[in-house]
């Protein structure tokens, strides 16, 4: 646009319809802000960030995220270990920040309607010996699963007992893949890792019908479980029922280490709360999370003692050889100096091509530039002598003389010739 306004105004030297297409220009500006100034109550609001009011009965989209782990520092993609997947896989973006940190947020299989509680089959997962080493070896190391609600990151309730006797309920990100066999927990064995298969979602959601109609969800907490499910029937058809539920603390876990059938089910539980929807991220303000990323903190050190290292020895063999050659006993008074010397030369010394410099390097020149020439078109001056649409002019002839005897002693001097001389 501003390359025509200049040709359009190259064309049309005159002042008065330059300043009639500006008061034009500006009229038009100042009613595009009056139409906004009018739609100014009904402002949008940014990407992720808006409140979403669900009916009941609507669908509730839960994605995935990631699996981390503090132990490892090195977060994975959902999908890569054989989890149940969806008819078709969807890459979604929740935020800019998401795309900043590098999450890979995708659609799940598992499906949730408003207010309706419910428990539901996810997958039966025919998993190879390879597959279920996998997994064996990521809840060894730890590693926890991220989902996402309506924008909202799951999160693990945690009961923490303080020093005093009194206990406080905080709140974990994601939770576990699974866990291994311990004393602690009954009806284990030693070292055996057995997979949550079996995920509790409890939504808490807020009513207001003074202010929206609807509910919007305040809260989203998952609790899993691992539970060996067995089933009577033919897997995939009507018959098929499973034995295992209802769900019972007797029922013994899921181990997995060896090549076989895995069921993964989820139920799904709806709690009314007062939490408003702008109060609902403060429960994540208290999250025990205070992992310390390790890996990072390496990383970034040896990164820097490396620069740090390689800086210091081109230094030091640059001034070891100067300061060698300085001290030499056998010395010219008039040798020329060179090496660290110099460096202060080399800083104040102009280079040959300053406006290629400034082009080439910042941009502040060239903005400058095009304000001043655009200033100028506007006020009606000669456009700059450096502009597109005018031919460089040859001394010579902007001067309007040519090859004489007195041009010849002139171009000598380079010098134009006037009415005295040279």
């Amino acid at each position: 646009m501003h390359r025509y306004l200049r040709v359009w105004r190259c064309r049309n030297s005159d002042s008065d319809s330059l300043r009639s297409w500006d008061r034009r220009a500006a009229g038009g500006f100042i009613t595009m802000l009056h139409v906004l100034a009018a739609f100014a109550p009904h402002a949008f609001y940014l990407p992720g960030v808006a409140p979403k009011e669900y009916q009941e009965g609507d669908a509730v989209q839960v994605k995935v995220n990631k699996l981390s782990s503090a132990v490892t520092q090195l977060p994975f993609d959902y999908y890569r270990l054989p989890h149940c997947r969806p008819a078709e896989l969807v890459n979604m973006v929740e935020n800019l920040g998401e795309v900043l940190h590098g999450s890979m947020i995708q659609n799940s299989a598992y499906e949730l309607q408003m207010g309706k509680s419910d428990f539901k089959v996810l997958c039966k997962k025919d998993l190879t010996k390879r597959e279920a080493m996998q997994f064996a070896l990521r809840i060894r190391q730890d590693y926890r699963v991220h989902m996402i609600m309506d924008n909202l990151p799951a999160a693990t309730r945690m009961i923490s007992e303080l020093p005093d006797g009194k206990t406080v309920t905080m709140y974990d990100r994601g939770y576990r893949l699974g866990f291994v066999g311990a004393k602690e927990f009954p009806g284990t064995k030693l070292k055996q890792p057995y997979i949550n298969n079996h995920l509790r979602f409890i939504v808490k959601y807020h009513k207001e019908p003074a202010t929206f109609t609807g509910a919007r969800i305040v809260g989203f907490e998952v609790e899993a479980f691992s539970v060996k499910h067995t089933y009577k029937g033919t897997w995939g058809t009507k018959d098929a029922k499973l034995t295992s539920v209802p769900l019972s603390p007797d029922l013994p876990p899921q181990p997995i280490s060896e090549a076989g059938e895995y069921i993964f089910t989820y139920d799904v539980s709806w709690e009314e709360s007062d939490i408003k929807w702008a109060s609902r991220w403060d429960l994540y303000l208290y999250m025990g999370d205070d992992q310390i990323h390790w890996f990072s903190i390496l990383n970034s050190l040896a990164i820097v003692l490396l620069l740090t290292g390689i800086v210091a020895m081109i230094m030091m063999r640059t001034l070891r050889r100067d300061l060698n050659r300085y001290n030499q006993e056998e010395k010219e008074e008039l040798q020329e100096e060179s090496g660290w010397k110099l460096v202060h030369a080399d800083v104040l010394r102009p280079p040959p091509l300053p406006l290629l410099l400034c082009a080439s390097i910042g941009t502040g020149m060239q903005v400058r530039r095009r304000a001043r020439r655009t200033h100028a078109s506007s006020s009606g001056a000669e456009p700059h002598a450096f502009s597109p649409h005018r031919r460089p002019l040859r001394c010579g002839r902007s001067l309007g003389w040519r090859r004489s005897p007195l041009a010849a002693r002139c171009s000598a001097s380079s010098h134009p010739p006037t009415a005295a001389g040279c």
